[in-house]
Formats: structure tokens, sequence, C-alpha cells
């Protein structure tokens, strides 16, 4: 599964974007949770399997999503649901990052899709 998230205008760099998204870590090597892994619940955590992309200016979702693993398998239904949707931001979490709640992080939430991952 890969839920699938945008916003506009919120992150105005790629550090500002990988600040909400990934963990903190204290002097002594504990993890401090992310806001997104709070509004999302966020478990099993992978880092290498979430992606993102940060754009200069909002575009289509497809063009956000250009490169995004697995796109095969589910980015035409991702941008059926977000037709006309402009983002500048997109996040992906694939398996076996797992989201609690996935509609209450801040983000916009476009949905979750089945995907092959060969």
């Amino acid at each position: 599964m890969v839920h699938v998230f945008t916003c506009s205008g919120r992150f105005p760099s790629w550090e500002a974007l990988q600040a909400y998204l990934a963990p903190a870590y204290t002097e002594d090597g504990d993890v401090v949770p992310s806001p997104f892994f709070m509004e999302t619940g966020l478990t099993c955590y992978e880092p290498a399997c979430i992606e993102s992309a940060l754009l200069a200016s909002p575009a289509p979702l497809a063009e956000l999503l250009d490169g995004m693993s697995y796109g095969d398998s589910w980015l035409a239904q991702a941008c059926a649901d977000a037709q006309g949707v402009l983002a500048d931001t997109v996040v992906c979490v694939f398996a076996p990052n797992q989201l609690a709640y996935p509609r209450r992080s801040a983000l916009h939430h476009v949905g979750s899709y089945a995907y092959d991952g060969g």
C-alpha cells in the first residue's frame, strides 16, 4: 500500500519538508517522532520507503509523482483522484511503513493505493 499526500506553499525548502517528515534523535540515540509521525500514527518506519518531491511552483500531481516507485501500478488512479489539484509538494509513504490515521495529516491525503512491488 502507498499513501499519497500533497500540499502547496507549506514548505519553504527541502530541509523544512524533511524536518516535518523525518524523526530526530536525542544525544542518546532515542527517536523523537516527527510531526508527520505524530499526525498519522506512522509505525514500522523504513526511511527508504518514503519518497517526496518539492517543486518551486504548484504543478499537476502527475508532474510531482514522475519517477516515484512502482508508478505503473498506482499513479493513474492517484492522478484521477486528484484531478485538477495543483501542489508543490508530494509525499508517498510505501509499505512496510504503516499509517494508523493518514487523514489526520496536516497534508492533503489524496488516497491509498495498492501497488505491485515486483
